[in-house]
């Protein structure tokens, strides 16, 4: 199926759209103060499922045209300038968001802290979950940096053939194409990795924030560029 620059425009609006609502639930799941782990996992799956469909259709529309997903024509200005990285976020957010989560929940409680009482939530993390996110993070970068040193390559690659005459835009959109592929791979990977070292209401924690950010920025984004919702 062939996805035109509208088809891309009009999913990622849908999905958005999708996003917000989806934000809401989980709000409600967290303001109600449930404990109930199989209700919790339910809406971290609803949530993650969203995040991988995104994923899914991404691949699809970037095997027909790469460049509209390099170029990521529903973006705003403001995304494509601050976080986005072939396309998207860079997989390293994650760990940063789950940290600054953590240390404002953390600071919330610290009274509570201090007198021996755990909350269970982000900001109550173990040695154990602490030492196994460093390990993501690190992982993390050497992914992003190895992609990076591809994409510069192929910078230079391009400028040694465009000088040559032997400029080849059939190989450009096929590495294009590679790149974001390997990029969105990280990005649903570190997702998934960092929900598995987490309890569930910490993982819908990570979630929320993760969403607010997405929905935050784009909002501002929207409104400096004089978008309409």
């Amino acid at each position: 199926m062939e996805f035109t620059e509208s088809d891309q425009t009009e999913f990622f609006k849908d999905w958005f759209h999708q996003l917000q609502d989806i934000c809401g639930e989980m709000k409600s799941v967290r303001s109600s103060g449930t404990r109930d782990e199989a209700k919790i996992k339910a809406q971290i799956d609803k949530t993650v499922k969203h995040y991988d469909m995104f994923y899914r259709a991404r691949f699809d529309m970037c095997r027909s045209d790469p460049v509209f997903g390099f170029i990521t024509p529903w973006a705003t200005s403001i995304e494509r300038c601050v976080v986005f990285w072939l396309g998207g976020w860079r997989p390293n957010i994650i760990v940063h968001l789950l940290y600054s989560e953590s240390s404002h929940h953390f600071e919330r409680q610290l009274q509570d802290v201090l007198h021996g009482a755990g909350s269970g939530d982000i900001g109550d993390l173990s040695p154990i979950q602490l030492t196994t996110i460093d390990s993501l993070q690190r992982r993390t970068i050497q992914e992003e940096d190895a992609i990076d040193e591809k994409i510069n390559q192929l910078h230079g690659e391009m400028v040694n053939r465009f000088n040559e005459s032997k400029f080849g835009i059939s190989d450009v959109t096929s590495r294009i194409k590679e790149m974001i592929s390997w990029a969105d791979d990280l990005r649903v990977r570190t997702l998934h990795s960092a929900i598995g070292i987490l309890r569930p209401i910490q993982a819908l924690d990570l979630l929320i924030a993760v969403a607010d950010f997405e929905i935050g920025l784009r909002k501002y984004g929207q409104k400096q560029d004089g978008l309409d919702d």
